[in-house]
């Protein structure tokens, strides 16, 4: 028999991260081998009131000694993991209160987005429970009620939030998955700037081509490295586990006080679904339509346009951080068919589709003004009437709407296109994975 452990809503924006809270976990209880990877499960990311990157952990044991396999180290000591069980019964009673006092002393109270939950099941709830929590808003009351179904224990401090992720991250199935290593520091250098090298960083990819999200040459930006003061060195996702730990080491840096590898929803599009009914704010999205007006760019360079969809129209967003994908975003025109995977999110005047990726299906009729019109009855060049008045003579004072127009070509090619890789979500599936799939989102297992 195995148990379900699950944790979330631990960290801060000023520090702390949930998943060092699980290495403490793993330290703390004590159990030689786990059962498989310890996973890292990421949840919608447009919660208004999120920490950081709405990620919740989980792990399950006891797995069977003979065939573990190593997946890090943690206090000085080797973790392992195995796929398959032992036949040892945990007490999931005693797991909860270990559990407990390892939040009590780690997690960060003080924070007012801070309402940490630990679940402890002896099965696992649901799938559709994962599915809803990374694409839609759940209530507390649903996790509970799931959680009741699979005879789990859990306790909650403050509101109680991080119920909804402890319980999401033990119903998720992994039918799609990558895996990240992460390392972390030794104490007395949390909240100092990381000493990474930012060559062997650029490197990764090259060297290891199952990782992914690595650097942004382009921004000369170090995907790897988290950019807030939480115990985190650096972090490296990819789809093969076995190379992970080498990868890690190629990287180097700072000594570093533990690592762990954890299995993971990154890089799936989870989160992202194709409409059958009009969208609603908070959820993502896979939009199919045609551009409807030119592209403008706004005071601190952010780029918006709207598409026409079968569901109404939506304002389209790439804003700065997107660096060079704002330049794909420039040269679309009206008439261009697209797909657009992005978030529906309030904005100061109307509801704002934000970007993550984009597709270019085909280009419309593009055309460029290359004259003012002639006068049919005297030949000379007609002058503008005004603002949106079309064009007059002003000897026959005859009037008509059109420039002369030739045949413009687009500045773009079709096919798809990412925002720059330090502004990419984590559960974003990155363009090097989508070579070869539908490009369509992962629907759950029936």
């Amino acid at each position: 028999m195995n148990v379900f452990i699950g944790v979330d809503d631990t960290d801060s924006t000023k520090g702390m991260c949930t998943t060092y809270l699980l290495t403490e976990l793993i330290r703390e209880l004590g159990y030689p081998v786990l059962l498989g990877y310890p996973r890292l499960v990421r949840l919608n990311p447009n919660i208004p009131w999120k920490t950081r990157g709405n990620g919740a952990l989980s792990l399950s044991l006891p797995g069977d000694s003979s065939t573990a396999f190593k997946i890090g180290e943690v206090g000085g000591r080797d973790v392992f993991a195995s796929f398959t069980p032992s036949q040892e019964l945990p007490d999931t009673a005693a797991l909860l209160e270990s559990a407990s006092s390892v939040v009590e002393r780690l997690a960060v109270f003080e924070d007012e987005n801070t309402n940490p939950a630990v679940v402890v099941s002896p099965s696992r709830p649901d799938a559709g429970f994962y599915w809803k929590a990374v694409r839609e808003l759940v209530d507390r009351s649903e996790a509970k009620a799931e959680l009741l179904k699979a005879n789990g224990l859990y306790r909650t401090w403050k509101n109680g939030r991080g119920i909804v992720g402890a319980t999401a991250a033990i119903s998720w199935l992994a039918a799609e998955k990558t895996f990240e290593v992460i390392t972390y520091r030794k104490k007395e250098n949390w909240g100092t700037s990381r000493k990474v090298e930012a060559s062997a960083v650029a490197e990764l990819s090259a060297k290891f081509p199952s990782t992914f999200n690595n650097y942004d040459a382009v921004n000369r930006h170090s995907c790897i490295l988290p950019s807030s003061p939480c115990p985190v060195l650096f972090g490296i996702r990819g789809t093969d586990p076995a190379l992970l730990p080498e990868a890690m080491r190629y990287v180097g840096g700072e000594p570093i006080d533990r690592w762990l590898t954890f299995e993971t929803n990154q890089g799936t599009d989870d989160h992202i679904v194709e409409p059958d009914r009009k969208p609603e704010l908070f959820h993502s999205y896979l939009l199919r339509g045609t551009v409807s007006s030119t592209p403008r760019t706004l005071r601190g360079g952010h780029v918006f346009f709207s598409i026409s969809t079968e569901f109404g129209s939506f304002t389209c967003a790439a804003f700065e951080e997107t660096k060079e994908f704002r330049n794909v975003i420039k040269n679309l025109a009206p008439g261009d068919t697209i797909r657009a995977w992005g978030s529906l999110k309030p904005g100061p005047s109307v509801e704002r589709f934000n970007l993550e990726k984009l597709e270019i299906l085909s280009f419309g009729n593009r055309k460029i003004k290359i004259s003012n019109p002639t006068c049919q009855s005297c030949g000379r060049k007609m002058k503008s009437a005004g603002r949106r008045s079309g064009y007059r003579c002003r000897t026959c004072h005859t009037k008509t709407a059109e420039p002369v127009y030739a045949t413009a070509h687009p500045q773009i090619m079709k096919g798809l296109f990412a925002v720059a890789a330090g502004a990419r979500r984590h559960l974003t599936r990155p363009p090097e994975l989508m070579a070869g799939d539908n490009m369509s989102s992962p629907e759950p297992p029936s």
